[in-house]
């Protein structure tokens, strides 16, 4: 089901199933912020991540001595059982809680809320995270939202560039032929702060910068100023990714880093996963400003 929040400025829709957001207006303009889905090409545009995100080792987590199937990108993606709450015309959320069938998956009760919120010419997701449990709980959570690159006969993939807040050595960990990260680390160019994009960028799949040092970053034309921003406080892991003569470009900010060829399937042993102690919360948000 689709549900709507608006304001003056931008109007959201968003797909109960999963929480993702469809479509990213400017009310005044019409012009969409947001990759309308091609099956062909990608069937999602903006999956929330919890609480794994990328390929899991064997498909499985551990916790004392338990396995637990855990599917790529975690338990949130694709499912139909989030709870829905409208708070006014601009904001609404989707819980998930723990139940017979998480606990199958991930070894915690818990509550997962996604919150969006208009405010002006910014949408806020706000990740809500409650340890419901008795002992502490390991997570990783994230976004992986489709912006629009509108493509044309006149338009490449490489008329965009992606804008870094400084000048800053790029270097990406790289997804091995397993979907696991590898130790093969790639030098990407960039030139006075901007990364061009391209058809074959994404050759190698994502860009995962793990530990990136900034906190925000611009998706523009690259003979424009304005575009999108998007702010990631608190993240310190973003990846960037597309496919080829696709006209999108996911901004993906992390907490945390998907398994690697040599990971322990422990969850405790997950290095780059947070902690939240038992009857905790943890909030981090995610916010798109279209200049």
């Amino acid at each position: 089901m689709l549900h709507t929040i608006e304001n003056e400025k931008l109007i959201c829709v968003i797909e109960s199933n999963g929480a993702e957001i469809r479509s990213l207006k400017d009310k005044a303009t019409g012009e969409e912020y947001i990759w309308q889905i091609d099956s062909a090409i990608w069937g999602s545009s903006s999956p929330v991540l919890f609480p794994a995100i990328g390929k899991i080792k064997e498909d499985k987590v551990v916790f004392n001595g338990k396995e637990y199937a855990m599917p790529k990108h975690g338990i949130v993606r694709n499912n139909n059982k989030l709870a829905f709450e409208q708070s006014g015309v601009s904001r609404c959320a989707f819980t998930l809680s723990s139940s017979v069938e998480t606990l199958k998956q991930f070894p915690f009760r818990f509550s997962f809320t996604v919150e969006f919120t208009l405010i002006e010419n910014r949408l806020m997701m706000k990740y809500t995270i409650e340890n419901q449990d008795s002992v502490p709980m390991y997570f990783a959570c994230g976004g992986h939202t489709a912006y629009a690159c509108p493509l044309s006969e006149y338009t490449k993939l490489s008329d965009y560039v992606i804008e870094f807040p400084a000048q800053i050595n790029l270097k990406a960990d790289t997804l091995g032929a397993s979907g696991l990260l590898s130790h093969h680390i790639r030098d990407i160019k960039s030139n006075e702060g901007t990364l061009p994009l391209s058809d074959t960028l994404f050759d190698e799949d994502a860009l995962i910068f793990s530990n990136i040092g900034c906190d925000w970053i611009r998706l523009r034309r690259k003979n424009e100023k304005k575009g999108i921003v998007v702010r990631f406080s608190g993240y310190p892991h973003l990846a960037l990714w597309s496919k080829p003569f696709a006209g999108f470009v996911c901004i993906e900010p992390w907490l945390g880093l998907p398994d690697s060829e040599d990971e322990s399937v422990d969850l405790t042993q997950k290095h780059t996963y947070k902690t939240i102690d038992p009857d905790a919360k943890f909030s981090i948000v995610i916010e798109t400003e279209i200049e």
